[in-house]
């Protein structure tokens, strides 16, 4: 058999153990089968750009950020029908059996895009896709994204160096967190490092109340403002330095853009069993000639749900980007 390898859309910790895993997945379970990595992701699908890969070039970049095959952007595969006809031919023009994709939404809906066009016109290609996000917001009913508790930890590192800074001059800090239209990776990492608030795309904030808060704690207030939230982190720190001026209190407020760095740095060991064991099992589920899926789970050593990729992109069915309130609930109790 003959396997693709593409790594799609923003990087996500935990790509390079999903290359690795297929790579020796499937050359030790069948060392006839060759495997090739696409270069670019998308962009490389549409100029038919593969490398071969061998068990060799795996060695030690499991835990490593980023991905060994790179990704680029390729717009026009959303709308471009020539585009699209021409991935899915020169996957079958170059005999892969399988395309294991690693991505996120925009790579999900790509594939999908794709494989219908392969299955109308009898083409040889099936498509694998696991969700490769810092931000779970891909299938997050069926599990998380491989990269997410990654980016939770580099969060948490970078909040506990601003409470060190916060504590020692009495500052309040507004700190953005990347995340999309999705709050998990901010209300995530606001949990773990105890942070006074978080605020979520679409809430409705009571700011009063915020200060009040920010009041009792005095000293290393943290608020951490979501991506997809309307407003931005300097229109927070207007609005609280407003209210505090009413009251005549006086805070120093400052603003951080957590931004890239949570997307950067080696992987998380929960990614990276994760990105592994997916992949293990979308390789012995092609070597089973299985048909074309969407593949997410929640345990190591579990087997992993599969759903259609007509299902995995209907965000309505496979996709919550408002946490649950068990969990919401869960992070007022700890404030």
């Amino acid at each position: 058999m003959k396997f693709a390898i593409l790594t799609g859309g923003g990087d996500s910790p935990g790509m390079n153990a999903f290359v690795r895993a297929v790579v020796r997945s499937s050359l030790n379970l069948n060392p006839s089968t060759s495997v090739w990595g696409v270069i670019d992701g998308w962009r490389g699908a549409i100029d038919s750009n593969f490398k071969k890969l061998g068990k060799r070039e795996m060695a030690g970049i499991a835990h490593t950020g980023g991905t060994i095959l790179g990704t680029l952007r390729a717009p026009e595969l959303k709308d471009n029908i020539d585009a699209q006809e021409g991935v899915a031919l020169n996957l079958h023009d170059n005999n892969f059996d399988y395309l294991f994709v690693i991505g996120g939404n925009g790579s999900l809906k790509a594939a999908e895009t794709v494989n219908k066009i392969i299955v109308s016109r009898g083409l040889r290609t099936k498509i694998l896709v696991a969700a490769g996000s810092i931000d779970n917001d891909v299938c997050n009913n069926f599990g998380y994204s491989i990269g997410f508790y990654s980016a939770i930890d580099k969060s948490l590192e970078m909040l506990e160096w601003i409470r060190d800074t916060a504590s020692a001059h009495r500052r309040v800090y507004i700190i953005e967190s990347m995340g999309r239209d999705s709050g998990y990776l901010a209300f995530f990492a606001g949990i773990a490092t105890g942070a006074e608030y978080v605020i979520r795309p679409g809430e409705n904030v009571d700011y009063e109340k915020m200060a009040n808060m920010i009041n009792e704690r005095d000293r290393d207030s943290r608020i951490i403002v979501s991506e997809g939230y309307d407003k931005s982190i300097e229109d927070v720190r207007i609005i609280l330095e407003e209210i505090f001026t009413k009251r005549g209190v006086n805070h120093e407020i400052r603003t951080v853009d957590m931004g890239y760095f949570q997307r950067g740095g080696k992987a998380a060991v929960q990614d990276i069993l994760h990105a592994s064991w997916l992949a293990h099992s979308m390789v012995k589920c092609a070597f089973n000639h299985c048909e074309s899926g969407f593949y997410t789970g929640y345990n190591i050593g579990h087997p992993p749900t599969v759903l259609s990729l007509e299902e995995a992109i209907d965000d309505e069915n496979s996709t919550h980007y408002n946490l649950p309130k068990e969990i919401i609930e869960f992070a007022i109790a700890l404030r």
